[in-house]
């Protein structure tokens, strides 16, 4: 049996795998060790879990030229729109000026 409390190091360790029988019998009997191993299986949760958040949170590498690609389509499309309006409004003035129509009656 341990004579003195094992280091934070050393509970984190068997924290991880139960390897060392000597610091199994002075966790079962010492509170102190005890709390001391429940803020460390706290902190490690607290750990793991920021890091899965931060993981899962973080955007696709790949978002900025996506992006760019999206806003360089929707720019061209609406392009494209102004030219066909551009085209039908020449056909409406056409009409308008072969039909002889004054401009506020089209």
């Amino acid at each position: 049996m341990i004579s003195r409390h094992p280091s934070k190091k050393v509970l984190g360790q068997w924290l991880a795998d139960h390897a060392t029988p000597s610091v199994d019998q002075h966790v079962a009997t010492c509170q102190r060790c005890s709390v001391a191993l429940d803020d460390l299986a706290t902190a490690e949760t607290d750990g793991l879990l920021q890091a899965a958040l931060a993981s899962a949170l973080e955007p696709p590498t790949d978002l900025v030229p996506r992006l760019e690609a999206r806003v360089v389509e929707r720019l061209d499309s609406r392009r494209v729109f102004g030219y066909m309006a551009d085209l039908f409004g020449a056909g409406l003035e056409t009409t308008r000026l072969l039909l002889d129509l004054p401009e506020d009656e089209s």
